[in-house]
């Protein structure tokens, strides 16, 4: 199949609040485009690394976007944005992310694929309802007992001691600790470090936030998992999953060491070139859940 051509357009997406992200839009150049993916961040990781994978999208039929969250890439808010919260990507960002989405032609059929954080919080947005699927790569609830020995320690530290006291300024040292790309508010973290010392993640009842839609999303969901992804284990990621009471979920947890990758990690799904078998695996499953739709 030749590939479609596209084109992209930078657009600012008006949350409810009023806070305009930066987003962009990838049109593909045919009449009827497939679907509509967005594809919902990581912790601190700009919408630019996520680019070849919206283009793939694009050159199979579906409109991509990609966007930041408030607060990332975006040096004008810098005052602000140490008041951003982890439920304010979700409740405010992705939510509104999701709503233009849906008004792009093909958006009757409208996916969310979610990296990392992005996979662990897309469900408390309003909008999170109107999906007709949803892709996770590493995405999962953290709790350091999830690790094998002897990291399983190294993470308590983390959570525990590391997060709360480096988290007493203002600005957290993601950048120097191979977190994020950027340092990123105390306040966001020190809420993640909370959620993380949760064997419930975000869904414990201490935190009351409304975490209702993952035990109602009844949605099928197809998760990556790599077993050289340090941040992520197996039991983490399964962990999530049960969250999810209704959804079907299609667990794909890949051996690395049995495939010639070589090494995936956190980040290298979404690296061009690394792991086209799973791109290709990914849009099929698309087109899968948009067939079973209709029948």
């Amino acid at each position: 199949m030749t590939a479609i051509t596209y084109t992209t357009d930078p657009v600012k997406i008006i949350c409810r609040d009023r806070f305009s992200l930066n987003a962009t839009v990838f049109t593909p150049d045919i009449d009827t485009p497939q679907g509509v993916v967005v594809i919902s961040a990581a912790l601190g990781v700009g919408q630019g690394f996520y680019r070849h994978f919206a283009a793939f999208l694009c050159e199979q039929g579906f409109y991509a976007v990609t966007f930041d969250y408030r607060g990332i890439n975006d040096p004008e808010t810098d005052a602000e944005r140490f008041q951003y919260s982890l439920k304010d990507w979700a409740v405010k960002d992705i939510n509104a992310v999701i709503e233009f989405a849906a008004t792009l032609k093909g958006s009757e059929d409208l996916f969310l694929i979610g990296h990392s954080v992005g996979g662990q919080i897309f469900c408390l947005a309003e909008q999170s309802e109107n999906l007709t699927g949803v892709i996770l790569v590493a995405a999962s609830f953290p709790f350091w007992k999830r690790w094998a020995f002897p990291r399983r320690y190294l993470m308590y530290i983390f959570f525990h001691i590391l997060i709360p006291v480096l988290g007493m300024g203002r600005q957290f040292p993601a950048k120097r600790l191979g977190l994020s790309k950027e340092n990123l508010p105390s306040g966001l973290i020190k809420e993640w470090g909370r959620w993380a010392r949760h064997p419930d993640y975000l869904t414990g009842d201490r935190f009351n936030i409304g975490t209702d839609r993952f035990k109602k999303l009844a949605v099928p969901m197809l998760s990556f998992g790599f077993s050289d992804d340090t941040y992520v284990p197996q039991k983490a990621i399964q962990r999530l999953h049960r969250a999810f009471e209704q959804a079907d979920i299609n667990e794909v947890f890949i051996r690395t060491e049995q495939t010639s990758y070589g090494h995936v990690g956190h980040f290298g799904f979404f690296r061009k070139g690394k792991t086209p078998d799973l791109w290709e695996k990914s849009v099929n499953w698309l087109k899968q859940c948009m067939a079973e739709k209709g029948e």
